[in-house]
């Protein structure tokens, strides 16, 4: 894979956005989502990672930052929702998600949302 050739400082703007909470994982978790975010742009718009321009940085650094906070990848246990997908009062019910679907619904996290979409268009290149 092609490395990003400014990772170092998307993860230092990330790391003031997105603090250390003593997760032992943190900088793997940015890492993770840094490539990953990069990756899924570079083939939105279809220009080599290598290649992307430093005005997409901003918007790297937004994606990363909506990713680890709504699927909570780097919240402490005891504040995430525990992978409850529902709850019922009566007769008292609670259905868990299984790890396979939590690893699951990480790979296919797709960070170019609604939100994102108008700003990467300005950047995107039709495919040959």
């Amino acid at each position: 894979m092609i490395e990003f050739p400014r990772k170092e400082n998307i993860t230092t703007k990330l790391a003031v956005l997105v603090p250390d909470n003593g997760n032992k994982n943190y900088s793997s978790v940015i890492d993770f989502v840094v490539d990953k975010v990069v990756s899924d742009i570079s083939n939105y718009i279809h220009i080599s990672i290598d290649l992307m321009p430093e005005e997409l940085d901003m918007t790297i650094i937004s994606m990363c930052v909506q990713v680890i906070d709504t699927h909570e990848l780097l919240t402490p246990i005891e504040d995430r929702n525990d992978g409850v997908t529902s709850l019922s009062e009566g007769d008292i019910s609670v259905s868990f998600k299984t790890p396979a679907d939590v690893y699951s619904t990480l790979q296919s996290v797709n960070p170019i949302t609604d939100n994102f979409i108008s700003q990467l268009n300005g950047f995107r290149r039709v495919q040959r």
